[in-house]
């Protein structure tokens, strides 16, 4: 078994936020930036974070910035810098987090760990199918990665298939997961998660 614990952390903050209507990275939820909120998390289960954009972000967030190596490519853009990162860095590869996922919790994230073996890739399992946005991937996946990107197929689900990813099902693992995968696409989505972190009904 390949040990999981040099993973590189990798928060994802360059989408544009077309249905969110701007940077969706700047948006508060719970008294903090989704970016802050997902590097906070991470940070509590590896210890190197970056976050992959090429947006100017607040002078509050002191890990590392890098952009994508790929243009307008998406989220498989992303991972695909953050591979190349996690290279540099002398990990085995990416724990992958979106910043627009704000209820992530590092209980989530070390159970994606704790899966890892000698998988390729590991994604939580939900109704819709794996979240590839919160997921574990080895250094070795990059090659593919790149080819998919050169081919301008920029799908993750796709990509995750053809590395042979594993999807986990973490409720069956006992954990509760009804609201964790909240994602934040449009601002009625922040009013809910704020709601959700306060406790209320």
């Amino acid at each position: 078994m390949r040990s999981s614990s040099r993973l590189l952390g990798a928060v994802l903050a360059g989408g544009r936020g077309r249905r969110y209507g701007g940077d969706k990275a700047s948006a508060v939820v719970g008294g903090q930036l989704l970016v802050e909120r997902s590097i906070s998390a991470l940070e509590q289960v590896v210890q190197d974070v970056i976050v992959v954009t090429s947006r100017q972000l607040p002078d509050s967030i002191v890990v590392p910035c890098i952009p994508d190596r790929f243009v307008d490519a998406g989220p498989l853009g992303g991972l695909h810098a953050a591979l190349h990162a996690a290279a540099e860095y002398g990990s085995s590869g990416v724990l992958l987090l979106a910043c627009d996922m704000p209820l992530i919790t590092p209980e989530v994230l070390r159970a994606i760990l704790g899966a890892m073996d000698d998988f390729p890739a590991v994604a939580p399992l939900r109704e819709e199918g794996v979240e590839p946005l919160c997921a574990a991937y080895r250094i070795d996946t990059l090659r593919t990665a790149e080819e998919l990107l050169i081919g301008n197929d920029l799908s993750l689900h796709r990509f995750f298939r053809e590395i042979g990813g594993v999807p986990i099902d973490l409720e069956g693992l006992g954990m509760e997961c009804e609201d964790v995968f909240l994602n934040v696409n449009e601002q009625s989505d922040c009013i809910r998660a704020n709601t959700l972190l306060s406790g209320s009904p």
